[in-house]
């Protein structure tokens, strides 16, 4: 039997049980790496390579958003994760960054239970993140931050390890006033 074909069968044996499904959201300002993120979960799921995760943007598979490089309509897919033994179905939608599409956020707001919020570490919280967090607040969908691209912390900006725990806490508490 086929890896594809083993996913499917797992995914529809989970829809039978609501208690080990989850709904998440990925929102976040634009270009701060929610597509990218898509991809390497998907890859932890096995339905992409982990050698094209963060390459393929697998979810934007609209020409105009491969073309312009930015997430245009909102995207979900289903994937299986195990977690403490348990499989779990993730039904995740990935949503655009940019405010010209917010519409589609709010939509993905009203059908998910949880959302990731991404920030970029050097960037910090920009007005669309703002935003997102404010719509999942809105529609009470449970946020999670996840501060993302630390890797630029050391590698652009070379900052040592007290100054990252500075910026990083700075990140937390802006968002956790938000």
């Amino acid at each position: 039997m086929s890896r594809g074909k083993k996913t499917v069968e797992r995914v529809v044996e989970l829809m039978k049980d609501p208690k080990h499904i989850r709904n998440i959201g990925i929102v976040a300002h634009i270009d701060h790496g929610k597509t990218t993120l898509s991809d390497n979960l998907l890859a932890g799921a096995g339905i992409i390579s982990e050698e094209l995760a963060g390459k393929q943007l697998f979810m934007d598979s609209d020409a105009e958003e491969q073309a312009r490089g930015i997430t245009i309509d909102a995207s979900n897919v289903s994937m299986v994760h195990e977690y403490d033994g348990q499989d779990y179905l993730i039904n995740m939608i990935d949503t655009p960054g940019h405010v010209d599409f917010g519409g589609d956020v709010t939509r993905a707001m009203r059908a998910v239970d949880g959302a990731v919020v991404l920030v970029d570490a050097v960037e910090g919280t920009m007005p669309q993140t703002e935003t997102v967090l404010r719509q999942a607040l809105k529609e009470q969908v449970r946020p999670v931050l996840f501060i993302n691209k630390v890797d630029r912390l050391v590698n652009e900006l070379k900052v040592d390890e007290t100054e990252m725990q500075i910026r990083l806490g700075k990140v937390i508490d802006k968002v956790n006033k938000l």
